[in-house]
């Protein structure tokens, strides 16, 4: 079944593994913003991941969209991560990964929502490598994991040298797909 973006996140129930495919950086800024703001308005602990810097210009991006950051934040609600570099870890970008997601979800009690991508850029070989391999292992243990996650891919930074093949693993590996074009509209659909 088909449905707009809107609808469908703020439909969701647990235990979803997203995919959102944008073009515009805003307008996926805006579907990323609304799928968190719907989970602490329902009381689940929410995690925002990102590989910026900059902390505070996320939360200001957050209040514009109308989020209660500290409001959220003083509730225990509401988390913001900066990823780090998952390729410099001594035993892998697999380790790197796990000793991360348990670290932002230790103490935190379920449902999630989370929000990220562990790879930043996805250009070389390795990246996407690490990305598609990433996500097939995240994939195969969802069941474990008690919440809603959403992957987050600007599409026109998705490798164009692997013939359709990272995108298709990317399909597969997720329950579920939501797709906004830089005017806002777009489309969402259940793989399963």
């Amino acid at each position: 079944m088909y449905s707009a973006p809107t609808s469908f996140i703020d439909e969701l129930n647990h235990d979803r593994h997203l995919v959102l495919f944008y073009e515009d950086v805003k307008e996926g800024q805006k579907m990323q913003f609304r799928f968190i703001r719907n989970g602490l308005l329902k009381g689940e602990n929410c995690i925002y991941t990102t590989h910026a810097d900059n902390i505070t210009l996320i939360e200001n991006e957050m209040r514009i969209y109308g989020i209660d950051v500290n409001g959220y934040y003083n509730k225990g609600l509401l988390h913001i991560r900066k990823i780090p570099n998952l390729f410099s870890h001594p035993k892998g970008v697999l380790e790197s990964t796990r000793e991360f997601i348990n670290k932002i979800s230790c103490g935190l009690r379920p449902p999630f929502r989370v929000v990220g991508r562990l790879v930043d850029i996805v250009s070389t070989k390795e990246q996407v490598k690490a990305s598609l391999t990433l996500e097939k292992v995240f994939h195969s243990k969802f069941d474990h994991f008690n919440g809603i996650v959403m992957c987050h891919y600007n599409v026109t930074k998705i490798p164009s040298n692997t013939q359709g093949k990272w995108i298709e693993n990317i399909l597969k590996n997720h329950h579920s797909a939501i797709c906004v074009t830089d005017s806002g509209l777009g489309i969402a659909f259940d793989m399963n």
